[in-house]
């Protein structure tokens, strides 16, 4: 585990070398790579979306944006579902106790979201007005 950790962030920073250089495919390459190895790996898909919005590849960054924000939500419910298999009598009145104050939406999910999360939502909305613009 700790090698992995390890291998990610030597890779990361090979990555940013090459932004810097100026050699954004190559960057993008091993950032789509990180991605698919770790699927919420908030850091690759950041710099995609940077690199894709520099290079003004709308429609590519906006893919990138809802492959980002499908993982956070994938991470959020399987880490609910974890939790609620192995509390269930807790997570059963921990939920009645947050949809009653509101804390939850209509799916089930907590109102509040991960800053990083709310980023990405935030610049898909910026993303999808300036590509309709365009059209």
């Amino acid at each position: 585990m700790a090698k992995q950790k390890i291998a990610r962030k030597t890779q990361m920073e090979e990555a940013r070398k090459l932004e810097k250089e100026g050699k954004a495919a190559d960057a993008l390459k091993i950032y789509r790579a990180l991605a698919r190895r770790k699927p919420l790996n908030a850091d690759a898909y950041s710099r995609m979306m940077i690199i894709l919005r520099k290079q003004k590849k709308y429609e590519a960054e906006l893919k990138i944006i809802r492959q980002a924000i499908a993982a956070a939500e994938h991470v959020i419910a399987s880490n609910q579902q974890a939790f609620d298999e192995k509390n269930r009598d807790s997570a059963a009145l921990s939920r009645k106790l947050a949809k009653s104050l509101g804390l939850l939406n209509d799916k089930g999910f907590p109102v509040y979201e991960e800053p990083q999360l709310r980023a990405w939502r935030k610049r898909e909305a910026v993303v999808e007005k300036r590509l309709e613009s365009q059209r």
